[in-house]
């Protein structure tokens, strides 16, 4: 009899975390991603009333804000989920000792520097590294200037491009680089 799986990791209706059509894992990747952008905005929302309420309304907000924050982690834990998922079905590895990137058939070798941007921005995707964050948490080094790092974050858009892998960084003012994949429909 299969072990029964904890109360936290509960799947959402229709959730086959053992499908193989890759379609799939872009649509529970989208799912994830909305509701994630939803608890974000709720907990900010919430949080933010902590300053306009009671003590007593204080302690059943404090109640609100540690649920949603569980929900937002198991709802992030899903998506890093799915995102592993569509890399495998996908056919996307990335080799650390030669630094390659490959996508089915086709490779890229990547610099060192390219390959530490890349496997840091793979290790959370679709999670926003500042660029001070990815200069000290890659490099180990925050007095690098920031047009070093912009120059290889191009660099790496590139070779995503060339391989054609539907993954791309993208850049938001205001909340960094991340690793993001497209979701395509069908």
């Amino acid at each position: 009899m299969p072990q029964a799986r904890p109360k936290r990791d509960r799947l959402l209706e229709g959730e086959d975390p053992e499908s193989l059509r890759p379609q799939d894992t872009r649509h529970w990747i989208s799912v994830y991603r909305e509701m994630i952008a939803f608890k974000e905005d709720l907990l900010q929302r919430v949080t933010g009333d902590l300053m306009h309420v009671s003590a007593a309304a204080k302690t059943d907000l404090n109640d609100d804000i540690t649920l949603i924050d569980l929900q937002l982690k198991r709802y992030r834990r899903r998506l890093g989920y799915w995102v592993q998922r569509q890399l495998e079905l996908e056919e996307i590895a990335i080799d650390s000792k030669t630094r390659t990137l490959t996508y089915r058939e086709s490779s890229v070798t990547l610099t060192k520097r390219e390959f530490q941007i890349l496997a840091k921005l793979m290790s959370r995707p679709e999670k926003y590294f500042s660029a001070q964050q990815l200069l000290v948490e890659t490099w180990h080094d925050d007095r690098l200037p920031e047009e070093s790092l912009r120059t290889y974050i191009s660099r790496v858009r590139k070779k995503l491009k060339e391989l054609d892998a539907g993954a791309h960084v993208v850049n938001k003012s205001g909340k960094g680089y991340a690793l993001i994949f497209k979701v395509h429909s069908g």
